[in-house]
This record gives C-alpha cells, structure tokens and sequence, in this order.
C-alpha cells in the first residue's frame, strides 16, 4: 500500500500540512514587526535614539526595563531643541 492510497482511505490527509503552511509564521512574524516594530523606531528616533533600540521592544523583560530606563532619562531630542517660553506667573 502506498502512501496516497493510506492517506485516503485512513482520512489522514487533513492531518499532515500543506505546502504553505510554512509560509504563515513568516507573514505574523512581518505583521508583529509592522505593528510593533515601525511605531517604536519612529518614536525612538523622534526622541533622538538610535531606531536599532527597537530590538529590545521584543526581548521579554527586556522591553519593560528599556521601557523604564527610556521614560526616566534626558533625552537627547530634547536637549537639542531650544526650550519653549515659559508662561509668566500673574502677578
């Protein structure tokens, strides 16, 4: 008994993958980084960090700590920038 003929008359036909099964974690994977990764390297850069930083966006843990640190720092976008007037208290 060949194989085709076992895969049809057991019905184990659906139980092995198609061909382009492969092909699905490839397109989350680029749909993950579309979602994620482009927002975070235009923000990064914004905020006058290198956009590579946008790899620890996607390390567990990581990205929290790298969330931390990016909140509580001088950035350097900022410190470029010449400050904004303040309003003058009334008097």
């Amino acid at each position: 008994m060949d194989m085709l003929t076992m895969c049809t008359e057991m019905g184990l036909c659906d139980l092995i993958p198609s061909r382009w099964h492969w092909v699905m974690p490839l397109l989350m994977l680029l749909l993950v980084i579309l979602i994620v990764g482009v927002p975070v390297a235009h923000i990064l850069n914004r905020a006058g960090r290198s956009r590579w930083w946008v790899i620890v966006a996607f390390m567990p843990l990581l990205n929290l700590i790298g969330l931390w640190v990016f909140a509580f720092t001088r950035w350097p976008s900022l410190e470029r920038s010449p400050r904004l007037p303040t309003a003058a208290a009334p008097a």
